[in-house]
């Protein structure tokens, strides 16, 4: 699983919902709200990718091995948009 691939969308009105776990809600928050300053010809494929990984973080969210590391890949995931992603300064808000 990619979040990096699952982090690339745009319609401000599409919400994704809650994983369950907090660092992941809060990426996937956060993604949602800056996608919208992603190139116009990355805004589909960006979408579809943001749904597809939130569904897969749903759906492991509730194992307790997999859990950490879920955490530990959204954190990850998030800082490294912040630091290099062409949504990179609204990722750091």
């Amino acid at each position: 699983m990619s979040l990096a691939a699952v982090l690339l969308f745009a319609t401000p009105a599409l919400a994704v919902d809650p994983t369950g776990i907090p660092i992941c809600d809060a990426l996937l928050k956060r993604y949602e709200e800056c996608s919208v300053e992603l190139p116009r010809a990355n805004i589909h494929a960006a979408q579809k990718e943001l749904l597809e990984g939130a569904m897969s973080l749903r759906a492991n969210a509730s194992n307790p091995e997999l859990r950490p590391s879920l955490e530990k890949f959204c954190a990850d995931t998030f800082e490294a948009m912040k630091a290099s992603s062409d949504i990179k300064a609204c990722m750091s808000k």
